[in-house]
């Protein structure tokens, strides 16, 4: 059987309701600007999931602003 690479490093797997509750942190810190939130939350997403997962590339292309 193929592993994926995030069970072979032992990362989680992201959830429905990560997903939802990373999207409304995302929306609302593209609503008040708030670029350090941004920051945060991408920190955050990369280090448990990392860049391979394709939620968290579809959450970073949520991002209004550069962060």
């Amino acid at each position: 059987m193929v592993k994926k690479l995030w069970e072979v490093l032992g990362l989680e797997s992201m959830t429905n309701k990560d997903y939802y509750s990373y999207k409304s942190a995302i929306e609302a810190a593209n609503d008040t600007q708030d670029k350090e939130a941004l920051r945060q939350i991408q920190k955050q997403l990369i280090a448990k999931y990392t860049l391979d997962n394709e939620d968290v590339r579809d959450l970073l292309r949520k991002f209004r602003y550069s962060v």
